[in-house]
């Protein structure tokens, strides 16, 4: 696909960095994949640290998800300035990323890099993104899902208005189905209690596998007026 292709669709809706993501496949139908290689008919090939090529004020949604963290802090305040110009009044960008305020990778701010994640150039927080957002042209924002302290904040997401697959209510890592998994899941709490002599506060667990906090995305979303 290319730019022009883009240009004719209505509504245009783009993933940025989506990869395979995108239409028809499901929780992304109807949006085009922006990435350095696209995979898929639905998508465009573009580097998104440079402008995107289209008029101002033709996007009705922008989505990404584990995106910005890839990229350099100058360059994400530059890319939201681009998906301002390009959305329409009224429309809104959701952005889902890592939150390494969260107790599993809190660690990594000590560091200064995650040494699990070395492609993740900047460290993502729900502090650093308000003061991103605050030097951004867009005029409202909200976040859903984020850690304040050891307190992870959930407001309800309506994911029909965009997918974020790396949340507690979307990732089958933070649950435990059937009674095979639901048996395992409590013979391996248990001998990890066993293991720190039963020194194991309900924050630690809740952030095990198989529990509800195990995997959680800093989840937001941009408005245009």
């Amino acid at each position: 696909m290319e730019w022009s292709d883009v240009l004719k669709l209505d509504p245009i809706h783009l993933n940025l960095g989506g990869c395979y993501d995108c239409h028809p496949r499901k929780g992304y139908r109807g949006y085009v994949s922006v990435d350095l290689k696209p995979r898929r008919r639905w998508a465009v090939a573009h580097d998104l640290t440079t402008p995107i090529p289209l008029p101002d004020g033709v996007v009705s949604r922008i989505h990404t998800e584990d995106f910005i963290e890839h990229i350099r802090l100058e360059a994400i305040e530059r890319l939201l300035a681009e998906c301002h110009r390009v959305l329409k009044p009224g429309a809104f960008m959701r952005i889902g990323c890592p939150d390494y305020s969260g107790p599993l990778h809190r660690h990594c701010l000590e560091l200064g890099y995650d040494p699990d994640w070395p492609l993740h150039i900047t460290l993502t927080t729900h502090d650093l993104l308000e003061e991103i957002i605050a030097r951004s042209p867009f005029e409202r924002h909200k976040f859903y899902h984020f850690w304040d302290g050891d307190r992870h904040v959930e407001e309800p997401i309506d994911y029909s208005l965009g997918l974020v697959t790396r949340t507690p209510d979307t990732c089958s890592a933070c649950r435990r189905e059937g009674w095979w998994q639901k048996w395992r899941g409590r013979v391996a709490d248990e001998k990890y209690r066993l293991s720190k002599n039963g020194n194991v506060t309900e924050l630690e667990m809740s952030t095990r596998r198989g529990h509800r906090l195990h995997v959680t995305t800093l989840v937001f979303d941009l408005f245009k007026e």
